[in-house]
């Protein structure tokens, strides 16, 4: 599916990084019909004003993660079966009425861990917690995100602008002088 998007913007001749992110966050957008997403300018009001309120999970890589995230950013391996057993234990007993905010690097696999999401908060197995967790994926992910020069922290939780682009061909999205060496 994303070698799919990749391609036909190849075959479009973009190269602009801002019109390439718009084209995506369509694609992710149409792509993912039932996930919400929040612009970049409400997700950072909502860190400022009630960050008690929010879960931000940061579906990449480890590698990715290391290189820049969002501050209190919780890591969670999107190729890991254990989605539902982190549901269960860490969100559901602790979190009722918060928002929880999935990125990655352009909103894909953040939006993949967002409908698994939702699709184990209406199922049975997570009624018998009663919550109201709002799931929303990072419209655009990290690379708008960084594009918008917002505060994004390195591993020592020191500031930085630079992003662990998943792949050359996502590095495209980024303006060069925010994509981290891979």
């Amino acid at each position: 599916m994303a070698t799919q998007f990749l391609q036909e913007t190849d075959n479009l001749n973009i190269s602009d990084p801002k019109e390439m992110m718009s084209l995506a966050i369509k694609w992710v957008q149409k792509t993912f019909p039932n996930v919400e997403s929040v612009t970049t300018g409400t997700l950072q009001c909502w860190m400022e004003e009630k960050p008690e309120e929010l879960i931000i999970l940061d579906t990449r890589s480890t590698a990715e993660f290391e290189v820049s995230h969002l501050p209190g950013a919780i890591l969670i391996d999107p190729q890991s079966d254990t989605l539902q057993e982190f549901l269960q234990k860490q969100l559901l007993p602790e979190s009722k009425n918060k928002n929880v905010i999935c990125y990655c690097t352009v909103g894909y696999r953040s939006s993949m861990i967002a409908q698994s999401m939702n699709e184990f908060l209406s199922s049975e197995a997570s009624q018998t917690t009663k919550t109201s967790l709002k799931v929303y994926n990072a419209e655009g992910g990290l690379v708008k995100w960084a594009s918008e020069r917002r505060l994004m922290v390195d591993k020592q939780e020191q500031p930085i602008h630079l992003v662990h682009p998943y792949s050359a061909a996502w590095a495209k999205l980024l303006e060069p002088e925010l994509q981290a060496q891979i």
